[in-house]
């Protein structure tokens, strides 16, 4: 089961200040799945000096939420602040999560039963808070073991990236992946880059040679940011990780003549007839045809205005279906063609409305 990955916290002046744990929950069906509560690293504010604050998120059991990237499924967490005037925090510092292979191979990357995201402040010229409370610093420790590290200077480790086609290669050399039976790598692709399934290529004693399909249309991707993640088991508590950063991608210049969109229209009508054909579509469409010759014995006028109709109805259709994505993205709502809006149950009824009156046309 999956858990909501958007939470908001308003975070108001006094409650700063006073540096008070505040906590809320989130409940479905008379069941909390999930109880977010506000945290802080220190006992008071001290002028000029930045601390963490920190959500700590604890799930029910079966229930989990998701790492910056989240994988084939689901939404990364995203914490929305209500600040006063001046206030900023930081970047949000992710533990190292867990990788979850789901039915259908479906792999996502998120944490359950507890995690704590944590945000620094920067340094404010405000007056000391009056207010004493006791510093959570047993869970910020906890957590902060599990923050990847940076990658390690010198020739502690090195890292080689090539490109084979539509696959990316990472070689890591380490002594210290001698020491870790459990080898991974967690991509973390910028926007619009599509990546598959990382898989282990080779390995030996202290090199391993990682392998990333890339799914998407970039033909200069060269490299992706990510976590190299080892430990002695997969998922472990002893796991741990260095962060490796994107090279910059430089762009090519090609000699191959651009498509024009009577190039894209051609291919999409030679799609759509492939698509009339498939097993799953052909017999509805027979079914119309097998109406339109019903009416042979009828007017011209009666069948030409059949037809408009028939075709008005087909692109108003996809003409709306475009319409609301543009309205959901121009709303800031993260909505695709993937198979991920399945999961709302909202989703599911409406297509079920849709599939029975289609079959009631028939």
């Amino acid at each position: 089961m999956r858990l909501a990955s958007r939470v908001a916290i308003y975070f108001v002046a006094w409650s700063v200040l006073a540096l008070a744990p505040r906590s809320l929950a989130q409940v479905y069906q008379g069941k909390e799945l999930v109880k977010a509560e506000l945290l802080a690293d220190a006992n008071a504010i001290v002028p000029g000096k930045p601390f963490t604050i920190g959500l700590l998120l604890r799930m029910a059991p079966g229930w989990h939420t998701y790492w910056a990237f989240s994988g084939d499924a689901g939404l990364p967490t995203e914490l929305k602040w209500k600040l006063p005037s001046g206030w900023k925090v930081g970047e949000i510092q992710w533990p190292i999560p867990l990788k979850t292979i789901d039915p259908g191979d479906i792999e996502t990357y998120g944490y359950e039963n507890e995690v704590l995201l944590m945000q620094e402040t920067p340094q404010l010229e405000l007056p000391v808070s009056t207010t004493s409370q006791q510093a959570n610093s047993e869970v910020f420790a906890r957590y902060r073991r599990l923050l990847p590290q940076n990658w390690p200077e010198s020739n502690a480790a090195k890292a080689n990236w090539s490109r084979i086609g539509r696959d990316l290669r990472l070689k890591v050399t380490s002594e210290t992946l001698a020491n870790h039976a459990a080898l991974d790598f967690f991509p973390l692709p910028e926007q619009g880059i599509v990546v598959g399934h990382p898989t282990i290529e080779s390995r030996n004693r202290n090199e391993v040679v990682f392998r990333i399909p890339i799914e998407s249309s970039e033909k200069n991707l060269s490299s992706i940011a990510g976590l190299i993640v080892y430990s002695q088991h997969p998922n472990g508590e002893d796991r741990a990780a260095w962060q490796i950063s994107a090279a910059p991608t430089v762009a090519a210049t090609s000699s191959a003549p651009a498509r024009g969109i009577f190039t894209f229209l051609l291919f999409g009508f030679l799609g759509g007839i492939i698509l009339n054909l498939m097993p799953c579509v052909l017999p509805v469409i027979s079914l119309k045809i097998f109406g339109f010759i019903q009416q042979a014995g009828q007017s011209r006028r009666k069948i030409l205005r059949s037809g408009i109709a028939f075709a008005a109805g087909i692109f108003a259709w996809f003409v709306g279906l475009a319409l609301l994505l543009v309205v959901l993205k121009g709303a800031g709502r993260d909505v695709t063609w993937g198979g991920f809006q399945f999961t709302n149950a909202y989703f599911v009824l409406t297509l079920s409305v849709i599939v029975l009156v289609f079959a009631l046309n028939l």
